[in-house]
């Protein structure tokens, strides 16, 4: 059973952030699959990884698409993204140093609530916004191509 469900609620109005939400979604109930079975450390890092890499992704598009509609809070945003960068590197980090000094459930309890509250309590300010200026949001969307011309690790397809 999935940690994360995808939910009506968690949409923020704007299809390429929608899907960016989704994969994030599923790269966090791949880590708690990989975990809960006991994988390898090598696959659980492979997981990691591409969550840090498809955050880092996703925190650009979202940013660029702020920038274009006009959202007057992008600063704080931002900071709020530079937080959360930060504490999913630190996490990575410290399962490569020592994969045993990790709480499994810790980490996904923090991922879980980290990105759900995020959609929910953060991005759905800048979705007026985005709605008021589609077609600036789309051309600068544009940049950033379909999620499924983002290399991901391997990960993504277990």
């Amino acid at each position: 059973m999935p940690l994360i469900h995808w939910t009506p609620d968690f949409s923020v109005g704007v299809n390429s952030l929608d899907t960016d939400h989704k994969v994030l979604i599923s790269l966090i109930n791949q880590l708690d699959d990989a975990i809960r079975s006991g994988e390898p450390i090598e696959t659980v890092t492979k997981v990691l990884d591409a969550l840090l890499d498809y955050t880092d992704y996703h925190f650009a598009r979202e940013e660029s698409l702020m920038e274009a509609c006009g959202y007057p809070e992008i600063d704080a945003h931002v900071r709020t993204h530079h937080t959360l960068r930060a504490q999913v590197h630190d996490i990575r980090d410290r399962y490569r140093r020592n994969p045993e000094s990790m709480h499994g459930r810790e980490v996904l309890a923090f991922l879980k609530n980290w990105l759900t509250a995020h959609i929910v309590g953060r991005d759905k300010l800048y979705s007026p916004y985005m709605r008021g200026a589609l077609q600036k949001i789309q051309e600068a969307d544009r940049a950033f191509g379909a999620v499924s011309d983002f290399p991901l690790t391997a990960a993504m397809g277990r």
